[in-house]
This record gives C-alpha cells, sequence and structure tokens, in this order.
C-alpha cells in the first residue's frame, strides 16, 4: 500500500525532500506547551513547516500535552492549552480556516469524564475559533462522536485502536475526516504512522504556506501577489472538483463565462476562488480557462515537481564513474531522451541537458526534447522577475556568442550568487553557485 499521510513525534526537516519523492503528500506534526525528552523536536517549528511546504507536502497538526490522564482536561489547562496551541499556530503562520487537532489519546467511557472533555473543548474551541481556526478530535469512536452530536469539533481524526469505545461502528459509519490505519512503521528511516481519508472527501483541515489568508481581496489589504483572474471558456459546463484530478468528486458545474480567480497551480489543474474572498472553493482544469489578467506561469505550485525528482537523484549521489556509461542512472538519463545508451568511449558530452529532461520525463510533462543546453530557451514561458525554486536557469558557457551551454534548476542564493541543482556539475548531479552574469534566459512551466 502507498503511504501518502503520515503523522510522526520526530522533525522531518531534514529528509522533506526524500519523503515527498517516496509519495509522502502530507506530514501530522505535533502542537505543545514544551518538548519531552523523550522527543526533543516535537513540536513542528516553522523552519520545518517550510521545509516540508517547500517539499510540495501539505501539512496537518495536532495539540498534544500528555492527553491520556482525565485531569489533563480541566479547564485550567483548557486556557493554557489554547494558548499554546495558538502560539504554535502563529510562528508556524499556520493559515486560517485550516484545523488544530487536540488529542484525547485514552479510551475515556464514563459520563462524568465525557462531560469533564466537553466542557476542555468548549473552552479551547471557543479561543481557537474566534482566532479563524477549525478544531478537530483524535479520538476514539465514543469520545470523537459525543464531541461532534454537540459541535464542539468540526474534524474528526479517528484512533488507530478499534477496540476503543465506539470507534469501530464509527469508522464504519465514516463520519471521520481521517483514520489512523497503521502505526510504527518506518519510512526513509523514520517512525511514523500512516493514515487515511475517506473516498471522496481529501479535505481533513489540511494547509500549505502558501494558501491565501482569508480576507476580502476587495479590502485592498496586503495579502500578497493579486490572484491571475479566469474565465470559464468551455461550450458546456466546467465542473469544479474537490480535488486535482478526475478522482475527485465534482462540487458543482460552472457555466461558461464564469469568472474566477486562479490562487495556485497543481500539474494541469487549478486551485480556484470563485467569490473573491481570498478562501479556496476547488479546482478546476486549466484546459477550460481563458487568461483574463496575469499569467499561471506566475502562480504559487503545489504537488510534486521536476526540482522534487532532481533532488531525489541528489540524494542518491549521482556521479560520473571514469565515464558517461559507468553509471547506470546516468545511462538511465540518457536513454530516456534519446532511446539508446551513449558509447562509452565518449566522455566529453554533457549531459546536464538529458538529466534535466529526464526530471519532467518522471512527472510525465515534456522538457526541451534536445540534448543541447541552450535548447531550454524555447521551453516554457519566459520569467522576467526574480527566479522561483524549480525554474529552469539557461547558462552560457565559453562566451555568450557560443553554441555551448548549461541548465539547471534555481534551487536559491548563496550571496549574490545563484545556486543551481543540476547534472553534469563536476560530474556529478550537485548543487553549485554560479555568478547570474552568465545567465541568458529563465524559464518556466
Amino acid at each position: 500500500m502507498t503511504r501518502t499521510i503520515i503523522d510522526t513525534p520526530y522533525s522531518v526537516k531534514t529528509r522533506a525532500h526524500s519523503l515527498a519523492a517516496l509519495g509522502i503528500r502530507c506530514v501530522i506534526r505535533y502542537y505543545n506547551r514544551q518538548n519531552s525528552q523523550t522527543f526533543p523536536d516535537k513540536r513542528l517549528t516553522r523552519v520545518e513547516a517550510e521545509a516540508i511546504d517547500e517539499a510540495g507536502m501539505a501539512i496537518a497538526v495536532v495539540f498534544q500535552q500528555n492527553h491520556r490522564l482525565i485531569t489533563d482536561f480541566s479547564r485550567e489547562w483548557a486556557d493554557k492549552d489554547a494558548a499554546a496551541a495558538l502560539a504554535c499556530a502563529m510562528d508556524v503562520r499556520q493559515p486560517k480556516g485550516s484545523t488544530i487537532y487536540v488529542a484525547v489519546d485514552h479510551d475515556f467511557v464514563a459520563a462524568v469524564d465525557l462531560a469533564t472533555i466537553t466542557a476542555y473543548f468548549e473552552q479551547v474551541g471557543s479561543a481557537l475559533r474566534k482566532e479563524g481556526f477549525r478544531i478537530g478530535a483524535y479520538a476514539s469512536g465514543r469520545v470523537a462522536g459525543h464531541l461532534k452530536t454537540r459541535d464542539m469539533i468540526e474534524d474528526v481524526w479517528l484512533a488507530r485502536p478499534l477496540g476503543w469505545s465506539g470507534s469501530r461502528d464509527y469508522l464504519r459509519d465514516g463520519a471521520w475526516n481521517l483514520y489512523q490505519d497503521a502505526v510504527g512503521l518506518r519510512i526513509d528511516g523514520l517512525d511514523c504512522d500512516s493514515n487515511i481519508t475517506p473516498s471522496g472527501r481529501p479535505d481533513f483541515g489540511q494547509f500549505t504556506l502558501g494558501m491565501p489568508r482569508a480576507m476580502p481581496l476587495a479590502q485592498g489589504l496586503d495579502t500578497g501577489p493579486t490572484p491571475s483572474l479566469y474565465e470559464v471558456d468551455a461550450r458546456g459546463s466546467l465542473n469544479l472538483r474537490g480535488g486535482p484530478s478526475l478522482d475527485y468528486p465534482v462540487i458543482r458545474t460552472l457555466p461558461p463565462g464564469t469568472q474566477l480567480y486562479g490562487l495556485r497551480r497543481n500539474g494541469d489543474w487549478l486551485l480556484v476562488d470563485l467569490e473573491g474572498d481570498g478562501r479556496p472553493d476547488g479546482f478546476v482544469s486549466l484546459s477550460y480557462l481563458f487568461d483574463v489578467t496575469g499569467q499561471t506561469a506566475n502562480l504559487p505550485v503545489a504537488g510534486m515537481q521536476a526540482i522534487d525528482i532532481a533532488y531525489r537523484e541528489y540524494e542518491m549521489q549521482v556521479t560520473k564513474l571514469g565515464g558517461p556509461g559507468t553509471n547506470p542512472r546516468i545511462e538511465l538519463y540518457y536513454r530516456r531522451l534519446d532511446g539508446k545508451p551513449l558509447g562509452h568511449d565518449d566522455d566529453e558530452v554533457a549531459w546536464c541537458s538529458y538529466f534535466i529532461n529526464f526530471c519532467f520525463s518522471e512527472l510525465g510533462q515534456s522538457g526541451s526534447g534536445r540534448a543541447n543546453a541552450r535548447s531550454w530557451l524555447d521551453w516554457g514561458r519566459p520569467v522576467s522577475g526574480p527566479p522561483r525554486r524549480g525554474d529552469v536557469v539557461v547558462l552560457w558557457r565559453q562566451s555568450r556568442d557560443s553554441w555551448k551551454g548549461h541548465v539547471g534548476f534555481f534551487a536559491g542564493h548563496d550571496g549574490d550568487n545563484w545556486l543551481l541543482l543540476g547534472g553534469n556539475q563536476d560530474d556529478a548531479v550537485s548543487i553549485m553557485a554560479f555568478a547570474p552574469d552568465r545567465v541568458l534566459g529563465v524559464r518556466r512551466l
């Protein structure tokens, strides 16, 4: 089974890209008042959240400070826990409208205990909702159902033990948003658990740091770059779906001529805002939209990108060993573009363009289709502003007027220099710094 949603008490900052390359789409991490000696990095930090987001994965959070004893759910702790959860959310810059789960990590069944937990959630929920967050519970079926029917929570994360009171029935009834289906896993060296969502209901309050702020665009406040305006350009109606593929259910249909705002891209799909209030309403296919203002290429991108494939290869330490034919991985780059391996006696042929083409092909996307690095100057769309992570950067080699060049993915800055992640850099897949005056062009899909 492919695991796509994991929860873990350990930081994933240094392995975010490798987890994304393995198919992980969301990492659930913790908020708390204080870390323990057992889990010294249990609390999600801003730096880790940025690493998860940059790798193309979503984030979900759960507040837990023990929460295994009924005394953990007193009114005194409710105020402290709510304040701590909001402080964590502010540090991470968690967007409003997403969910903060609170753990109830025990099979509470007594009526007096359920009353105590209800009072606790009423107090915590009031504080979280006041700041614009949804509240959820990680709990047994009995506790979750008790809280849900009393409108104490919006979302339910059903704990793994089906022997807990009411859990088996709650799972069968399908009223949950998230279920912890396996525990004690080890993925990429990380101890974690896996989770699933109900069929056709992928939303459980997860978020990305690039989500728009929940405020009307018409207010004229500084909400970042103005979203692009689109118009439905289809003969019939266009389906608005719950996620970026045909596998997601249709939320509603949009007649031709409907205008909407594009918030971010996910492959050939666009997350859109129908009301202009900054809130995402669903996904539509880019194939049936007309650009009224702005460019799709300038929108934030979600999901795995070609640079994520490049990082995967980088982590594999792909390097040339005495000739291009000696490393089977480099041979694969050649085969993917030309359909045949390069001759072993020709170790002067550069393979930077082969590598970039390979990274796009791994996602089913088209690259330049050519071995010449400068061929990328005719690919995609030109970028006139500052480069963004994953942009394709073309450099001149030997001289600006020469036919020779180099191509790589923009990965950041090192002082004034640009960091490129690419192939055939010191005969390896590596990250190297280049002077910006060598740049011939920057392109974006």
